[in-house]
């Protein structure tokens, strides 16, 4: 009986570290990034220790596919409109509330925020993990920017129109959400709170307006 107790106090306890150190993760990759997060400020903010992160998920490596994993799960889940409330918005609406929901990391400090944050790292310089992990499961924020283009396509558009627009639909509000520090400061000196992000939507919105619609035909 009294090894069964100390059996589950160990399991508990390494269940505990695990999530510690999942949570330390998402935190320093959403500053960081992949790259430039480190193993120490990690382990610092878990309270553990490197041999932990090698033990629950065989390196730094693991441990990041699977803050990834929980990314996907909660982006999936937990925030973003669905494609059916997409539908029932104009077209002019839905890409709006793509935008308000890509910017939200601006003025929330969540864990999803967090998630938006390390997808606007990785647009920058996509490290090899996370090209493997985006090839196994798209992430849906980038399916979703695909149904809004849509919305302003002809049914028989190219392919590879469509995935041009939706790459520059996507990569629109992610500049801010990666640099929000940097346009906080001198000489950008950008304010990032619910009216100037309201204000900052609508802007992109106007700006994605004119590149989202069909080309009219070229005249030679």
């Amino acid at each position: 009986m009294e090894t069964q107790e100390k059996t589950r106090g160990v399991s508990r306890a390494a269940e505990a570290t695990r999530a510690a150190l999942i949570k330390a993760a998402t935190a320093v990759f959403s500053e960081h990034g992949y790259e430039n997060g480190s193993v120490r400020l990690i382990t610092q903010r878990a309270g553990a220790n490197q041999a932990a992160i090698n033990y629950h998920f065989g390196g730094k490596e693991g441990l990041y596919r699977e803050v990834l994993e929980a990314a996907a799960d909660a982006l999936e889940k937990e925030s973003f409109f669905d494609a059916e409330e997409l539908d029932r918005l104009s077209p002019a609406d839905a890409l709006r509330l793509y935008l308000r929901q890509f910017l939200s990391p601006l003025v929330k400090r969540d864990r999803v925020s967090q998630y938006l944050r390390l997808y606007a790292w990785e647009s920058v310089r996509p490290s090899a993990v996370f090209r493997r992990f985006v090839e196994a499961r798209p992430p849906r924020i980038f399916r979703l920017a695909e149904r809004v283009v849509r919305r302003f396509l002809p049914h028989d558009a190219p392919r590879d129109e469509v995935v041009l627009r939706a790459v520059w639909l996507a990569q629109q509000p992610i500049f801010f959400v990666r640099e929000t520090e940097l346009l906080s400061t001198s000489p950008f000196n950008m304010v990032f709170d619910r009216e100037a992000v309201e204000r900052l939507v609508e802007r992109l919105a106007a700006l994605a307006l004119s590149g989202l619609s069909p080309e009219p035909p070229q005249k030679w």
